[in-house]
């Protein structure tokens, strides 16, 4: 073979990785993010995230709701700002921001009063609890 005929070869191969790891990588760009009710009173939790889902979502106490994205985290606005209401408050908080969170891929919430806390997964004690903006 050729130097020519080897390195298009070549140059093909390296395209044709390049195109399957770019696919794979389009494939697992899911964001996944969950909002349970923890709030205490057994009380009603509506939650609304306007700039990506137009429709207020009622959780009963101790129930969640689940958004999946495959938009992509935009590097300026992330479209999980959202509205948090139950009787007698309302509050908003970014569920996932792009510049402060590592890992939106899988991110879990529950909802006190308090403020929105971030479960991440490996054991009872991991929780990162905000303060409502």
């Amino acid at each position: 073979m050729s130097l020519f005929a080897r390195s298009i070869f070549i140059l093909w191969v390296l395209m044709a990785v390049l195109s399957l790891a770019n696919n794979a990588m389009a494939a697992n760009s899911n964001v996944v993010i969950t909002a349970t009710n923890s709030l205490d009173g057994n009380l009603e939790l509506n939650v609304q995230c306007p700039n990506f889902d137009p429709e207020q979502h009622t959780l009963a106490p101790a129930t969640s709701y689940e958004w999946i994205y495959s938009g992509g985290v935009p590097s300026r606005k992330s479209p999980f700002f959202c509205l948090f209401r139950w009787q007698g408050a309302s509050h908003s908080f970014d569920m996932c921001t792009p510049n402060k969170d590592t890992g939106c891929q899988q991110v879990t919430w529950y909802i006190k009063q308090s403020g929105p806390c971030r479960y991440f997964g490996h054991g009872a004690g991991n929780y990162n609890c905000f303060k409502w903006n």
